[in-house]
């Protein structure tokens, strides 16, 4: 072959070697020339790793790790927001981009369809129509001759007449953000949207400038200024310039932290004004501008719908009354115990609260002073809609009854604070209960009499049958020492509202949320008794005694009749299972993190093998029962079918129980030692890293079984193929993460002796000792066919599991 043929030849297998690379990057310009339409159904979709998301670019910039676009953004394919936005920039690749960081929008109003265009004429406008032909939005440079539209690095879109003057530019028509070297000047406003998933501009909130400073609005009326001016200013010329390092006027400025990339502020649907920064590929919330703990309650929406507001804390109004929508987030309002109903008017009562201030004075100003106090909640009572009355002081001290009257209605914000020095009362509509008629009520108590006596011979055999039993019970209690508090069935039906807000269930009964005292707890209700005494003893007497910073606490328990219930303390963030298993990576958590709770778990573990007076085997080792507290802090719960082993004993006799997916091999001879939690924390391991279970019946037939694909890949030396390719976290720590992989390998030998002891897995966490080399690649049985059946998949033998999710 000729040396010209040769080279032709390398140049056209190079050409398809690169050709995809190539295909990666898509180059876009930064300025843009009359005469020219962009029509969103004929442009690229790009996908970002927000779930459904994509975005069409029609000029874009960079900037060290930011690229600044000027494009169409959408959530679900169906709705188009014309917009400036920012993503991570990674230098190459545009196939995939991070999740979009709106900073202007030309259409929050009227989000378009797929069959609209956006127009640069040639005489200059810049024009976008709905997909129906209607002109939704322009820029007003009609007559000014723009020779080009240039989007610049500071996200700043720009129209340039021929002339090189600016005719319009973006940073002077703010929506609700600001980036750097952009200014809030007198008759701009930023308006927050109504959510992060609404683009509206009907958010109440809006933030606006004064000859005195920056007023706060709600639903157009001013709640509280900041940032006024400590010398003379010129009215006309008042601007609030966001720059590196501070956001203020000339003589006023706030003092922010310094950018190491690239920033912006945005006001959002809380009324808060928050910046954020680009870190590690995303942005990242870095201050809450404007935010300390005396101005909390000054935010309107601070504690939601029916929460008051007191020391930077958000309550509910009455316990007795009303609970809290979500008692993971007190600061997301209240609801009523019982609604108010217009049929039953007549039982309508009021609560009242003294010193309470209303977000807004100025709604007080235009009514009449010559109100009473009685006189105001009577207006309240003869209107059903009327949900609060507010009864403003004005004398000159406490006693006088005269005063100014508000009256609130579910279309208005019914959103209250204490203050000490405010004279306004507050007399908040409840339901009452209803007084029956004497004769009904005479019905009643002759049935309820009549139905006792005829009950009753009925009921006293019973307990009679049953009073050894109950003796019985009483005295395992009894016996046991060091136990936590033991609570009646109605103090825990009182402190779980008549176990209204369930967290979750399973085999043997629901955990529900409730608080006592100021103690927000999880209460497991048991239910099938028969089914769960002995899951339930074993419980009370296993964590009622040992106490570890890793195992969740047991605050008390009931044992009434045929109640049984335990009392835990709260995990505000569930348990692991809801965050390993989650296919958005919105949710995915930090390799940090994940290796923070494989630590704690196995200090768990080590604490109940080696530190207890006698070893206690968990057996039920899985996601589901390791709860995560507010910092992610990991620990063990449900010891429902937990085991006690002597310290003579090597091995113990117990039936199949635990988890299908979670077993160990040693199972199936049913002698049981503390190990086999071991095989299940070696299991959560590779769940954790893989974001996946163990059984996953939706994946191929080949790669249902996650530690019979490990086996293969540990044979074949191909271990990270298997890592959650969604975490670029972990990718990033490839050795750590392989490292793991290995020390889940070591918990998962076949062979019980072979597996290390969990103060040694503690040990090699903590990088006290080095991981021992294991050829041995079997972590299935070799039986698959027979026996390891039953560990994976017969219904036959399927253990007595216990799938509740354990305490929150």
């Amino acid at each position: 072959m000729k040396t010209c043929d040769v080279l032709v030849a390398l140049c056209l297998v190079s050409s398809f070697v690169f050709l995809p690379f190539a295909n990666a990057q898509k180059w876009y310009n930064s300025t843009a020339a009359p005469a020219t339409q962009w029509k969103i159904s004929l442009m690229t979709p790009i996908s970002t790793n927000e779930e459904g998301s994509t975005v069409r670019i029609i000029l874009s910039d960079t900037t060290s790790d930011v690229r600044v676009s000027f494009g169409f953004y959408s959530t679900d394919g169906l709705a188009f927001l014309l917009s400036i936005f920012l993503t991570h920039y990674n230098g190459y690749n545009d196939l995939i981009i991070g999740q979009p960081q709106v900073i202007w929008s030309a259409n929050r109003h009227h989000p378009v369809s797929r069959d609209a265009a956006l127009q640069f004429t040639k005489e200059g406008e810049l024009l976008l129509h709905d997909g129906n032909g209607t002109l939704v939005w322009s820029a007003t440079t009609k007559g000014r001759s723009v020779a080009r539209v240039r989007l610049q690095g500071s996200g700043n879109l720009v129209l340039i007449d021929q002339d090189g003057t600016t005719a319009w530019q973006s940073f002077h028509h703010p929506t609700d953000s600001l980036v750097f070297g952009q200014s809030l000047c007198r008759g701009m406003n930023l308006t927050a949207n109504v959510s992060l998933l609404d683009w509206t501009p009907a958010g109440k909130f809006y933030l606006s400038t004064l000859w005195n400073g920056l007023q706060f609005y709600f639903d157009s009326v001013p709640y509280t200024q900041v940032f006024q001016p400590t010398g003379t200013s010129n009215a006309t010329s008042m601007c609030y310039e966001f720059v590196n390092g501070s956001l203020g006027f000339a003589n006023k400025v706030f003092t922010l932290p310094l950018a190491r990339s690239m920033q912006f502020i945005r006001l959002e649907s809380d009324g808060h004004l928050r910046l954020y920064e680009m870190k590690e590929a995303a942005f990242h919330m870095v201050l809450d501008v404007l935010m300390s703990d005396a101005m909390f309650c000054n935010y309107p929406r601070a504690c939601g719908v029916y929460g008051v507001c007191s020391n930077g804390q958000c309550s509910c109004l009455s316990l007795n009354y009303f609970w809290p929508l979500d008692l993971r987030h007190p600061n997301y309002g209240c609801m009523p115990l019982t609604d108010i109903s217009c049929n039953h008017m007549e039982a309508h009562q009021f609560l009242a609260l003294d010193h309470i201030a209303y977000y807004s004075d100025v709604a007080f100003q235009t009514l009449s002073r010559s109100a009473t106090e009685e006189a105001c909640k009577q207006s309240c009572l003869r209107n059903c809609h009327c949900k609060v009355a507010l009864f403003q002081n004005i004398g000159y001290d406490s006693s006088s009854d005269v005063g100014r009257c508000l009256l609130l209605s579910d279309e208005q914000e019914i959103m209250l604070m204490e203050s000490s020095n405010n004279q306004t009362s507050a007399f908040v509509k409840i339901q009452g209960r209803l007084l029956s008629d004497r004769k009904r009520r005479t019905k009643i108590i002759v049935g309820c009499v009549v139905g006792c006596l005829a009950l009753s011979f009925f009921i006293s055999s019973i307990l009679i049958c049953k009073a050894p039993k109950k003796v019985e019970e009483e005295e395992f209690f009894v016996g046991l020492t060091g136990i936590p508090k033991r609570f009646s069935f109605k103090e825990l039906k009182t402190a779980t509202r008549n176990f209204s807000v369930r967290l979750g269930g399973g085999g043997f009964g629901s955990v529900f949320q409730g608080s006592i005292g100021k103690e927000t707890v999880a209460v497991k209700r048991l239910e099938g008794v028969d089914q769960g005494k002995e899951e339930f003893l074993a419980e009370v007497e296993t964590i009622g005694r040992i106490h570890h910073i890793n195992l969740v606490r047991l605050v008390g328990f009931c044992a009434e009749n045929s109640h049984r219930l335990l009392v835990y303390e709260y995990m505000c963030n569930g348990s692991l299972d809801e965050w390993i298993f989650r296919r958005s990576p919105i949710f995915t958590l930090s390799w940090n993190t994940r290796r923070r709770i494989i630590m704690d778990i196995a200090k768990g573990l080590s604490y109940l093998h080696e530190e207890c007076k006698q070893r206690i085997a968990h057996l039920d080792i899985k996601p589901q029962n390791i709860l995560l507290d507010v910092k992610f802090n990991a620990k063990l719960s449900d010891f429902g079918l937990s085991k006690m082993i002597s310290r003579d004993e090597s091995k113990v006799m117990t039936r199949l129980r635990g988890t299908r997916g979670y077993l160990a091999p040693e199972w199936l001879g049913s002698k049981i030692t503390e190990k086999a939690d071991i095989y299940s924390f070696g299991i959560v391991i590779m769940e954790i890293i893989c974001s996946r279970e163990n059984l996953d019946e939706t994946q191929p037939e080949e790669s249902i079984h996650l530690i019979s694909l490990l086996q293969e890949k540990a044979r074949s030396g191909l271990l990270f193929d298997l890592v959650d390719c969604s975490s670029n976290d972990m990718q990033t720590h490839r050795d750590e993460v392989l490292e793991m992989i290995k020390l889940a390998m070591w918990c998962l030998q076949i062979d019980t002796n072979s597996r290390p002891l969990m103060s040694t897995v503690a040990k090699v966490l903590e990088g006290a000792m080095s991981l021992e080399n294991m050829p041995d690649h079997n972590f299935v049985p070799n039986f698959a066919s027979t026996e390891a059946d039953v560990l994976l998949s017969s219904s036959s033998f399927l253990p007595s599991t216990s799938h509740l999710s354990g305490p929150r």
